[in-house]
């Protein structure tokens, strides 16, 4: 095999060859537009999407498409099929990066921006190749052009450790014990992760009914004390706001405001090209969408012509294009806010910014359908400032953020730690591959075969393979003679 630096050593009755000398390596085709979107049939037709729903999904094994063909269409577009139990994976493009393979399920057709890889003889196991073919960076083996693509040619010459064909059936076993285990402990990690997901909605829920402040209120005298604000609330600004008596039932000393009584709001305004640059100069300009749920929105613009600004601890809230919705608070003296955004500028003697910031957070997914209701997703001025929202007194506000941070700190400590041994996973998950292919996952047998005579004889299968093609191909060309 060609040779190639850093390469470990293998133990006894291994050895070191090219992927291409028990492999067949075979490119797919042009898929005509007219021919798909055919949703069921007889071949599946697969591109790359169906491989990474594959992957996303925790699978190895591929058996369902979104075009399918017939055999007619097959016959037509004069294609060898690609066996069952070929390994598949993207050969161009940003795709390559994601290292994604799986294994058919049954013949099947590839479009061109896939390759497949199937062993010559069955003196190979599939499932040895697929896993060792997942310690294998495919990025490593890409042409450096505008759109990175693997050519067969470099694909035949990776290096594959061959091991004696007892051992790779040893080897898989334990490879998919350890991985059951693995995947058992990734789905608990996962399961935890899609429970903070909901813990945080009910602590966002309880917060604003009252629930996570009802002993601080009862220790501290507020049960009955009610929020100026809401008493100078008169009739006509309810009617304009929204039926206050249609929402759920709050604590006394709490009512039902609206952001235009309890805030400024500021539209955004659009800036030239020209009154913009990319460089620290002016002012930041921000445009939507904005980060979600955080308090430093990134800035990659700048300004000296601002038309309109928001403030130091002003609520932001994308109402215009993707996004519609997300919000977050400015933690920076100023900055300039195009039409994409407005700003929510609480009224200090009446309401926090946090408050009001968290209950847009906990009413994301209701703000999203309000502005779903034209071509361009967007939330117009009067629903911003007519939008409700539950109102306590001053200082229960203040008590209500300090309680939804004090938890959202618990969840965040959580989630970090189920994320880094989320990534310990992976790291073991390769770990476990890393010392399959060097021999050192399970005992050798000195009585196994050497692969170096496994070697020979799927060569000479390969021989006499190809040497049956070539003679069944004679026949069908003197028959048409």
């Amino acid at each position: 095999m060609e040779k190639e630096k850093n390469l470990p050593k293998l133990p006894n009755g291994w050895i070191w060859i090219n992927l291409g000398e028990v492999h067949e390596i075979i490119s797919g085709i042009g898929f005509p537009k007219k021919y798909q979107g055919l949703v069921e049939g007889e071949i599946p037709f697969y591109k790359v999407m169906d491989i990474s729903k594959t992957v996303l999904n925790g699978g190895k094994y591929i058996s369902e498409s979104d075009n399918y063909v017939s055999k007619e269409v097959a016959e037509l577009l004069n294609v060898n099929f690609i066996k069952a139990n070929s390994i598949i994976f993207a050969k161009i493009g940003e795709a390559i990066k994601l290292n994604r393979r799986v294994i058919v399920k049954k013949d099947c057709l590839i479009d061109n921006n896939i390759m497949s890889i199937r062993s010559f003889t069955n003196n190979l196991f599939h499932l040895y190749s697929f896993y060792y073919l997942n310690t294998v960076k495919l990025t490593n083996y890409a042409r450096a052009t505008t759109v990175p693509s693997i050519r067969k040619s470099d694909v035949e010459l990776i290096p594959f450790p061959l091991s004696p064909l007892p051992e790779q059936q040893r080897i898989v076993n334990k490879i998919e014990e350890l991985f059951t285990l693995l995947d058992a402990g990734l789905e608990a990690l996962q399961k935890i992760k899609s429970q903070l997901k909901v813990y945080r909605q009910a602590v966002l829920k309880h917060a604003f009914e009252g629930k996570l402040t009802e002993e601080w209120r009862e220790n501290n005298g507020y049960e009955n004390v009610c929020s100026s604000k809401l008493r100078n609330l008169n009739k006509e600004e309810n009617k304009k706001a929204q039926d206050f008596s249609t929402f759920s039932e709050l604590p006394h000393s709490w009512g039902w405001s609206t952001i235009n009584n309890i805030s400024e709001v500021v539209s955004g305004q659009h800036i030239l090209k020209g009154d913009y640059n990319y460089e620290i100069d002016g002012i930041p300009y921000l445009t939507g969408p904005i980060d979600f749920g955080v308090k430093n929105p990134k800035v990659s613009k700048w300004t000296k012509n601002p038309k309109a600004k928001a403030k130091n601890n002003d609520i932001l809230i994308t109402v215009k294009g993707a996004g519609v919705g997300k919000c977050n608070i400015l933690d920076i003296e100023e900055a300039a806010i195009s039409r994409q955004l407005m700003a929510i500028r609480a009224d200090s003697n009446s309401t926090i910014s946090e408050y009001i910031f968290y209950y847009l957070i906990s009413k994301f997914y209701f703000l999203q359908k309000i502005g779903a209701g034209s071509t361009v997703p967007g939330i117009d001025r009067e629903s911003i400032k007519s939008f409700s929202l539950p109102l306590p007194p001053l200082l229960e506000q203040e008590k209500v953020v300090e309680e939804i941070e004090r938890c959202f700190s618990i969840a965040d400590r959580i989630e970090e730690i189920v994320d880094q041994n989320l990534q310990k996973a992976e790291k073991l998950r390769q770990g476990i591959l890393k010392k399959a292919f060097e021999g050192k996952l399970v005992p050798q047998d000195p009585n196994d075969e050497p692969a170096y005579k496994l070697l020979e004889r799927i060569k000479a299968e390969k021989e006499k393979n190809e040497a049956e093609k070539k003679t069944n191909k004679q026949k069908k060309s003197s028959k048409k003679t």
